[in-house]
């Protein structure tokens, strides 16, 4: 049975604010939610696709849905303390100041 929600280990979400005011949020929800999350300590970020059949991450997935409205636009992250390298990357990459 696969059930579609929240990631095991903590729930992301990331608004990025157009400077239009339009907003997009992105998660970090799963296809395929597990009880616990399947990653080890210090292991990557793979398993979240592989297993939990994951998306994206709230910053990706924010990115994806504000296309262009991000250039120039402001990202808020709850949830989590940082975005990680890839997500920094998406984010810069697509304008997000």
């Amino acid at each position: 049975m696969r059930i579609v929600g929240p990631c095991a280990k903590t729930t992301v979400t990331c608004e990025i604010v157009a400077t239009d005011g339009q907003r997009f949020v992105g998660t970090n929800y799963c296809n395929n939610a597990q009880a616990v999350c399947p990653r080890a300590v210090g292991e990557g970020y793979e398993k979240c696709t592989s297993v939990c059949d994951q998306v994206g991450h709230a910053e990706a997935v924010a990115v994806e849905l504000a296309g262009d409205s991000a250039k120039g636009a402001t990202a808020y992250l709850s949830g989590h303390t940082y975005a990680c390298q890839p997500c920094q990357e998406a984010l810069f990459g697509a304008g997000v100041a």
